[in-house]
């Protein structure tokens, strides 16, 4: 492309150039003060995730914070990659964009930069070779931030292991927590102090083997949150029945929330699977994503669904990579000291957000919350999905989710600094001595420093078995 072709489509997204404002949602998730503390680091930011989660809205937001705190406009440049003006020049395409914009807009060299530059490049794996032209200029310790985001797994991580060992910082953003979903519904900050001040009491309570520790704080923010109760266990039915995504918030059509979902799994499957991964039959794709909405929280078997679907092993372990490459699933493997026993065993698997795995088994409505067999699915997805994202918060590097089962069996178990905890969902109203057992064998077993049942509405705590309700855990994480 010429360098006019390409300033053309850069103005367009790069307004603030002209000293135009940029519009940008008010409310910020979590994730955004997380990112934005990483501007001052030299690595490279990739934040990847799924589609539709605000990515490229938490770069804008960036952004705009960088300009209210008085960055000059032109030292920051943002490119949407996968704009389909930018044409089929990928190879060269994000050369191109970073000489265009030195010549052009800063009209100096990178060696002749005095201020820092900040370069936000959104949907990266379109682009062939990213990390090769990135680490070109890294190396070299120009004034300059690189802020990337991807879709793909394979897209980021991949490149970035080739190129950039040691030179990224990887951010996971997924779909709204419980507590973000809660802010952008109208509750008040103090839902989000309690929160944070939760996580870090159970991470105390962790590190210093005291469970009591997390017990106290437990009950002395129970008392706060007996205001705010209802509205936040009305707002965990529309959660769980609802999902995650942002654009479905405001939308109190389910028939529309269930076509949107609908229609983004169709634009992963025949976008990013088939251009990415080269996958010829998406179809059998739609089949096994089917398959998984209906049998999320159980255990998954290759050579049983390859008989089912009549898709060959081999297939159905490779769409099985793609699907957690694009986030739609995640899966946990059986908790075991021997590696081969972990390999023998299949695996759980989960869909990565609850509105979309209600939308492929057929149960997107309120009514979901009245079977109490499906209901008690949807709570084991969304505890799942967010015991992930505690076990991020608690360690980046090394925690692990797993399952067990030794005539016992927990949903869960995290493991944070070689320290198991097993965490069983028991969303029910009644929980009686019967239910602690499973818990109390792996805890004897393992030596854990104490349990968890997510349950209904109980707050206890015995023999180092904490029972916490399902919205209160979410809150946690």
């Amino acid at each position: 492309m010429e360098d006019t072709e390409i300033l053309q489509i850069l103005y367009t997204q790069n307004p603030w150039w002209e000293g135009k404002s940029i519009a940008v949602p008010s409310q910020a998730r979590r994730d955004f003060y997380f990112l934005k503390k990483t501007l001052n680091d030299k690595q490279i930011t990739a934040i990847i995730g799924p589609r539709r989660v605000g990515k490229s809205v938490l770069m804008q937001q960036l952004i705009h914070d960088l300009l209210k705190e008085k960055t000059a406009p032109k030292c920051i440049l943002f490119a949407q990659l996968d704009e389909p003006k930018f044409g089929n020049e990928k190879g060269l395409l994000l050369s191109q964009i970073i000489e265009a914009y030195y010549k052009h807009i800063l009209q100096k060299s990178p060696q002749e930069m005095e201020e820092k530059v900040f370069i936000f490049l959104d949907e990266i794996q379109a682009v062939e070779k990213w990390s090769e032209i990135i680490k070109s200029h890294y190396d070299r310790n120009y004034k300059i931030k690189f802020v990337v985001s991807g879709s793909s797994a394979a897209g980021i991580t991949k490149g970035s292991s080739e190129s950039l060992a040691g030179r990224v910082n990887i951010h996971l953003v997924l779909t709204l927590k419980f507590v973000d979903y809660l802010k952008f519904r109208g509750m008040d900050e103090e839902i989000d102090n309690i929160s944070l001040k939760l996580r870090y009491k159970l991470k105390d309570a962790l590190d210093e083997d005291k469970p009591e520790l997390l017990w106290s704080n437990l009950q002395k923010f129970s008392a706060g949150l007996i205001p705010r109760q209802h509205r936040v266990e009305t707002l965990l039915g529309e959660y769980m029945v609802k999902g995650g995504y942002i654009e479905l918030l405001e939308q109190a059509d389910y028939a529309k929330c269930h076509q949107y979902l609908k229609d983004l799994l169709q634009l992963v499957i025949y976008k990013d699977m088939v251009k990415v991964f080269g996958v010829r039959n998406p179809k059998n794709i739609e089949e096994l994503l089917l398959y998984l909405g209906n049998h999320s929280a159980e255990l998954f078997s290759e050579s049983g669904t390859s008989a089912k679907l009549g898709i060959k092993n081999q297939t159905v372990s490779e769409y099985m990579q793609y699907l957690e490459d694009t986030f739609l699933i995640s899966t946990s493997m059986i908790y075991a000291a021997n590696r081969s026993k972990q390999i023998r065993n299949p695996r759980k698997v989960y869909l990565c957000d609850s509105g979309m795995r209600n939308m492929l088994n057929g149960s997107y409505s309120p009514k979901a919350l009245t079977d109490s067999q499906d209901v008690g699915l949807i709570a084991e997805t969304a505890a799942h999905n967010h015991l992930l994202r505690l076990g991020f918060f608690l360690d980046p590097y090394n925690s692990k989710c797993y399952y067990w089962k030794n005539g016992a069996e927990i949903d869960n178990v995290l493991v944070y600094s070689k320290k198991p905890i097993p965490v069983e969902v028991k969303y029910q109203n009644d929980i009686g001595p019967a239910d602690f057992e499973d818990c109390r064998e792996f805890i004897e077993e393992n030596g854990s420093p104490f349990g968890i049942l997510i349950t209904k509405n109980k707050l206890i705590y015995k023999d180092r078995i904490f029972c916490i309700p399902l919205w209160y855990f979410l809150l946690i994480c």
